[in-house]
């Protein structure tokens, strides 16, 4: 369900070339309406109601403004027009199909009387003549039907060229609503809204990068990534020091021997499982660094990040700040290790062994051609057997015979003239193969 809009252009009629000011003119015609209309519901707007906009329209056709005022006001759907400028002749007419005619605060509007001529004999003078005066009652019926004001004003308007204001135009019906300038300092309502989906659409963005982001930094599980070359030198491993704080204390007061005697504790844990970790008491909290290791995975699959050298039961993270659990799954790292996660944590680790980095021995010099051979062993059978058809067939077809050379000088009969000899000339038989 949308509004159609539908401009109309400078003149009203077809579109030509005009020979005069050697340019080409648009013109807005009925077809152009239809065609429009008919274009919007193949493209599959629902259309349930149509804009009408007269930019600056100087008139043009009667007929074909009538045309296109007759198909839109058939149509039997709500019809909205609106004046940007200015809208002259039959440009002030088709507006008047409109269930409400809007005019901006400084348009203008001109009406006046059709005009024409007539030529030829005196009855087809007089015929011309008399369709003009129709064309002329069609049109004051239609401003009179549309304002209700009295004929003989409409024809007083009809009789000359008159200009009307916005508000003048109003105030006599020709439309049914002004539209006020926009007051100094105030944003339109349309900016408001433009406003908002712009920050909309910056929000739809800034989702669509973060995403981005999460997609391109998670690593990728073996199945889905490619082995290395055997003889890819490994990238060592990337540490960075992640503070971990944890508090074991909310007094002000200095540690406890309890809490003492956990932050030993944790200190004989960190060693045990490799981590380097320090513990600072300062009143009121205790601080436990740990240190994140990166495990760099083969073909830029990603990096697997473990709270220090990975081992079994090591948790195993996406990111440096060990926030993001690693999918379950086997990860190749760029030393040919294969680390496999089940439920966030190391499970097993496969060290590369000697055959994964022996490179594959080069295929001798015999085996090569072997396999050539016999790669090309049904092609050489194929031309013997081409050869073979093409010698039998040179032996049924005669060779193509070639000019004989003629004497010099030598006469040439004529062939309508038997008696009277040609002119002598010398061709020879490369010249008449050349030819």
């Amino acid at each position: 369900m949308a509004e159609l809009l539908i401009p109309i252009r400078e003149y009203i009629g077809k579109s030509e070339w005009n020979w005069e000011t050697g340019e080409f003119e648009w013109a807005t015609n009925a077809d152009d309406v239809r065609m429009a209309l008919e274009w919007a519901q193949y493209d599959g707007m629902e259309v349930t109601s149509i804009c009408l906009e007269i930019g600056t329209c100087f008139g043009g056709s009667v007929t074909h403004g009538l045309e296109i005022y007759n198909y839109l006001k058939g149509l039997g759907l709500p019809i909205r027009t609106r004046i940007l400028s200015l809208a002259a002749s039959m440009g002030s007419v088709i507006p008047l199909v409109g269930d409400v005619v809007e005019i901006e605060q400084t348009a203008q509007v001109l009406v006046h009387g059709p005009s024409g001529y007539a030529g030829g004999t005196v009855r087809e003078a007089t015929s011309g003549l008399k369709q003009l005066s129709d064309l002329h009652n069609i049109l004051r019926n239609v401003y009179v039907a549309r304002t209700g004001q009295p004929v003989a004003v409409v024809e007083e308007w009809m009789s000359k060229d008159t200009w009307f204001t916005a508000d003048e135009a109003l105030a006599l019906g020709l439309v049914t609503t002004v539209l006020p300038l926009a007051p100094k300092n105030t944003p339109a309502a349309t900016t408001a809204q433009a406003s908002a989906r712009r920050a909309k659409f910056a929000d739809i963005v800034a989702r669509a990068d973060k995403r981005t982001i999460r997609a391109l930094t998670k690593p990728t599980p073996k199945a889905a990534a490619k082995r290395p070359a055997a003889n890819a030198s490994p990238k060592p491993m990337t540490k960075n020091v992640i503070p971990i704080t944890k508090a074991v204390g909310q007094k002000s007061s200095a540690p406890t021997a309890e809490q003492q005697a956990n932050a030993a504790a944790v200190l004989a844990f960190a060693k045990k499982l490799g981590v380097k970790a320090t513990i600072e008491s300062a009143g009121e909290t205790a601080e436990v660094t740990a240190e994140a290791v990166g495990t760099v995975l083969a073909d830029g699959a990603g990096t697997l990040y473990t709270d220090g050298v990975p081992a079994l039961d090591s948790a195993v993270f996406n990111d440096e700040a060990l926030t993001v659990p690693t999918d379950d799954g086997e990860y190749e790292a760029e030393d040919r290790r294969v680390i496999t996660v089940a439920g966030g944590v190391v499970t097993d680790i496969t060290e590369a062994t000697a055959e994964d980095e022996t490179e594959t021995p080069a295929a001798s010099t015999e085996t090569l051609t072997a396999a050539i051979t016999a790669a090309l062993g049904p092609l050489v059978t194929r031309l013997d057997a081409m050869e073979g058809k093409v010698t039998a067939f040179s032996k049924v077809v005669p060779p193509t015979p070639k000019p004989r050379a003629q004497v010099a000088g030598s006469p040439q009969g004529d062939v309508k003239n038997p008696a009277k000899p040609k002119a002598r000339g010398v061709l020879s038989g490369a010249t008449a193969a050349k030819d």
